[in-house]
């Protein structure tokens, strides 16, 4: 059941306001890097002031096994080869997110309602959606935000 004063919430009372982001062109090594220096498991893609994508922890793994079976498919070998684990490095250290970030980005405002946000999260079957005024990243809202707001 939710109360009086959690039904009053707004995105703007759980959203986080200082977001880490990354450029389309940064490379995915960093993006890991920076997701695990801040403990997050999703970050805005922007190019100049605009939100271009975003790219999850999903979106990494997804490439780092797709690397993996393509060494093992390609190299018979690719067990007893440290070469192998060298290039797929180079290539997380080379490929640029916007290779593998979502560009299908849901964004609200500051003054949606934090149910409503819910509830758009829950249609949409994301965890992440982009707060954004007057067309410019304010600030990111995720699952878990939401989760904490209503425990």
């Amino acid at each position: 059941m939710i109360s009086e004063s959690t039904s009053r919430l707004l995105v703007a009372d759980v959203m986080k306001g200082q977001v880490k982001t990354v450029s389309s062109e940064t490379p995915t090594g960093k993006v890991l890097e920076i997701m695990e220096k801040n403990q997050v498991h999703a970050l805005p893609v922007v190019d100049g002031d605009k939100c271009v994508g975003i790219v999850t922890a999903t979106d990494l793994v997804r490439l780092i096994r797709e690397t993996n079976a393509a060494l093992r498919s390609g190299y018979p070998h690719y067990e007893d080869c440290l070469w192998a684990v060298d290039l797929a490095h180079r290539k997380l250290d080379q490929q640029p997110v916007r290779e593998i970030m979502s560009v299908s980005v849901e964004t609200v405002s500051p003054g949606t309602p934090l149910c409503d946000a819910a509830k758009r999260l829950s249609t949409c079957s994301r965890h992440h959606l982009v707060v954004e005024e007057d067309g410019k990243l304010v600030g990111f809202l995720s699952s878990w935000d939401i989760a904490g707001a209503f425990c």
